[in-house]
C-alpha cells in the first residue's frame, strides 16, 4: 500500500501558505537540506534568545553540493523568513508562535522557489472569556518521500495542518475543570517531485477533558479523545478512526516539571486490502482492522541546581505524520527532531530521551539522546528506528559576540535495508550591530548515505519581538511561577498547548 503515483499526478500549485508567506516576505534563519529538521532547536538549545522571540531574517548561504549528490554542484542559496517563540496569554485573546521557516530561491535555478523549515502557531479566541472560545492551529513541515535518499527538495513533501474548532470550558466546583473541544482539521500536502505521496485528508473529532487540582501546582486528569481520518486519495491510503482514553497527573513547580499517564488506544482502519487462500483460489477482499495499543507518557524535567537541568521522556502513542511534529515539541524539554516519513498510515510512535543543560552567565551547554522508533500497522517494510545524540555549545565572546557550536549524530535502522548514519555540524558567530539589527556568519557540514556537503552564508537579522540576543538566563515562563534559579524547569518551545 501507499504506492506512489507517477508525475502526472503532482500537484502544481504551490497552495495559500506557499504564496502568502512569499508574499510577506517575513524572513528566517531556516537552513536548507538535512539541516532543516534540527535548526530552532539549535537556536534555542544554543540560548542565543531567550522568552518571547521573533526576528526577521535574511541572507545568502553558498552550498557546494545542492542536489546533495555524488557529483553534485555548488550553488548559492537566497532565503527570507521568520525565526523565534513568542506567547501571549490575554484576557481575549492566547496565541502562541514557533517557528524556523524560510522561502529559498536556489539563484541558478536548480529546484523552484518554496518554503523550507517549520512553523507550528495557534490561537485561542475568548468569545465569552472562561466558558466558549473558538481555537486555531496550523503546522507547516516537511516529510521525506524516500527515506533511502537525501532531504533534497526532490525528496521533500510540504505538509500543512489547520485545525478549528469550538472549546466549551465548564467548572463545576472551584477545583474541576472540565473542557470540551469539537475539532474539524485539514491536512494538504504538496511536492514538485515525481514521487509525491498524496496524503490529504479531512479529520473530524472531539476530546473531554476532565481535571483536578489538588492545589496550584498539581493536577489529575482524564482525557478521551475521537478522531475520524478520511483521505482524498483513497487508492493507496485506508481511512480509519482512533479513539484515545488517558489518565494522568501533572505537577509545574517552581524546579520541576512532571507529567505521566496512561491508557488505551483502539484503531479502526477501514476498507483494509487483504487476500484470502480459498478453495478456489487467492480471493482478494476488503474489511475493517481493528488495533488496540496501550499508551503512556513520561516527562519529567527538573532544576537540579542553579545552572543544571535535567529531562527525561518517553512515551508510546499512536498517531501519523500530521501530529508527529506537535508532539515532539510538546515535551517540557524538546529534543531534535528527526525526519519523518511521508505514509498516511498511523503508526505506533515510541519515544526514549534524556537532555541535560548547563547554563551560566556566559557559556551555556546542552547534551541530548533520543529514540525513536515507528511501527506500522498495516506496512512493516516503512518501520524505521532512528537514535540521535546532539550537543550544543554558546559561549558570549564579548556584549556584542556570540559564539555557538553544534553536533548531531543520526543512526537509522530502516526495515529490509542497510543501516545510515548521518552527522550534521554547525557554527556561527553572532554579531549584534544595534539595538535589533545582528549579523550572522555560519558554517555547516552535513554527511548522509556516504555524501557530503558544506554550507557557508551571511544573514541579518532584525528583532521584532524581545531582546537583540546574548547568551542570558531564560526569561521565567508565563505558565509557572517565577523561579529563584537561572533556569526554568521547561524550555521555551514547551510552552505550546497540548496538540490537536
Amino acid at each position: 500500500m501507499n504506492m506512489r503515483p507517477g508525475p502526472g499526478s503532482r500537484p502544481r500549485c504551490r497552495g495559500a501558505f506557499a504564496l502568502a508567506l512569499t508574499l510577506m516576505a517575513l524572513p528566517a534563519a531556516a537552513q536548507v537540506g538535512p539541516l532543516t529538521y534540527q535548526n530552532l532547536f539549535f537556536d534555542q538549545a544554543s540560548n542565543a534568545h531567550s522568552g518571547n522571540y521573533l526576528a526577521a531574517d535574511a541572507g545568502l548561504v553558498y552550498t557546494d553540493n545542492a542536489t546533495f549528490a555524488g557529483n553534485g554542484s555548488g550553488e548559492t542559496l537566497a532565503e527570507i523568513g521568520l525565526v523565534g517563540n513568542i506567547l501571549e496569554v490575554g484576557p481575549r485573546l492566547d496565541y502562541h508562535l514557533d517557528s524556523d521557516i524560510a522561502v529559498v530561491k536556489y539563484l541558478s535555478g536548480t529546484y523552484p522557489l518554496e518554503p523550507t523549515g517549520y512553523l507550528d502557531g495557534g490561537a485561542d479566541f475568548k468569545i465569552v472569556p472562561g466558558v466558549f472560545s473558538w481555537i486555531g492551529r496550523e503546522t507547516y513541515t516537511q516529510l521525506i518521500i524516500d527515506p533511502y535518499a537525501a532531504a533534497n527538495p526532490d525528496n521533500l513533501e510540504n505538509l500543512n495542518t489547520i485545525t478549528t474548532g469550538p472549546r466549551f470550558t465548564l467548572r463545576p466546583t472551584l477545583r474541576t475543570t472540565v473542557t470540551v473541544d469539537g475539532v474539524y482539521t485539514y491536512v494538504n500536502s504538496q511536492s514538485p517531485s515525481p514521487l509525491y505521496v498524496n496524503i490529504d485528508n479531512h479529520r473530524y473529532g472531539g476530546d473531554v477533558k476532565i481535571e483536578r487540582a489538588f492545589n496550584s501546582f498539581s493536577s489529575l486528569y482524564l482525557n478521551g479523545v475521537y478522531e475520524k481520518v478520511d483521505f482524498n486519495d483513497q487508492a493507496i491510503n485506508n481511512n480509519y478512526s482512533v479513539a484515545n482514553g488517558i489518565a494522568g497527573y501533572k505537577l509545574a513547580g517552581e524546579r520541576t516539571v512532571l507529567d505521566v499517564s496512561g491508557g488505551y488506544t483502539q484503531l479502526r482502519e477501514l476498507n483494509v486490502l487483504t487476500s484470502e487462500d480459498t478453495v478456489v483460489g487467492i480471493v482478494q477482499r476488503r474489511v475493517t482492522e481493528t488495533f488496540d495499543i496501550p499508551n503512556w507518557s513520561l516527562s519529567l524535567s527538573r532544576v537540579i541546581a542553579p545552572d543544571q537541568r535535567v529531562a527525561l521522556f518517553a512515551s508510546q502513542q499512536m498517531m501519523d505524520a500530521a501530529t508527529l511534529l506537535q508532539l515532539d515539541v510538546d515535551q517540557a524539554v524538546p529534543s531534535v527532531v528527526p525526519p519523518q516519513v511521508a505514509v498516511g498510515d498511523p503508526l505506533t510512535y515510541r519515544t526514549y530521551g534524556v537532555n541535560w543543560r548547563f547554563q551560566a552567565s556566559r557559556t551555556s551547554f546542552e547534551v541530548g539522546l533520543t529514540e525513536m522508533i515507528e511501527r506500522f500497522q498495516l506496512d512493516p517494510t516503512a518501520d524505521i528506528t532512528f537514535k540521535n545524540a546532539n550537543a550544543f555549545l554558546a559561549r558570549k565572546l564579548s556584549p556584542v559576540l556570540n559564539w555557538d557550536i553544534g553536533v548531531q549524530f543520526q543512526h537509522q535502522d530502516l526495515a529490509g535495508a542497510r543501516s545510515t548514519n548521518a552527522t550534521s555540524e554547525i557554527t556561527d558567530l553572532r554579531w549584534r550591530i544595534g539595538g535589533r539589527v545582528a549579523l550572522r556568519f555560519l558554517y555547516s557540514h552535513t554527511t548522509f548515505f556516504g555524501v557530503s556537503d558544506n554550507q557557508v552564508g551571511v544573514l541579518v537579522s532584525y528583532v521584532l519581538i524581545g531582546a537583540g540576543g546574548g547568551t542570558t538566563p531564560a526569561e521565567p515562563s508565563p505558565t509557572l511561577a517565577p523561579s529563584p534559579y537561572g533556569l526554568q524547569p521547561i524550555a521555551p518551545m514547551s510552552t505550546l498547548p497540548p496538540p490537536r
